[in-house]
């Protein structure tokens, strides 16, 4: 199964925290491809990642999120 398709929504290179673009510019370098050195490691801020190291971190993430016992992993406990 695609890795993208095990997230909640699609992972995009703007909500990654190795890509360093500026939300006005669109455009910004992703650390992924700039440690391996590739001619074009600028990507649009709306792409969708295509790092594998990256996705499987968040699908690591969010299964062991969802495995904590909320369907949606985002509610949180009552407060005291």
């Amino acid at each position: 199964m695609e890795l993208q398709a095990q997230l909640p929504q699609k992972h995009l290179c703007k909500d990654c925290d190795k890509w360093y673009g500026q939300e006005d510019d669109e455009y910004g370098p992703c650390m992924y491809k700039h440690f391996r050195k590739e001619k074009r490691y600028v990507t649009y801020g709306y792409h969708e990642c295509d790092e594998l190291e990256e996705l499987e971190r968040r699908v690591t993430m969010w299964k062991q999120r969802t495995s904590d016992g909320s369907p949606t992993a985002t509610s949180t406990p009552p407060s005291p």
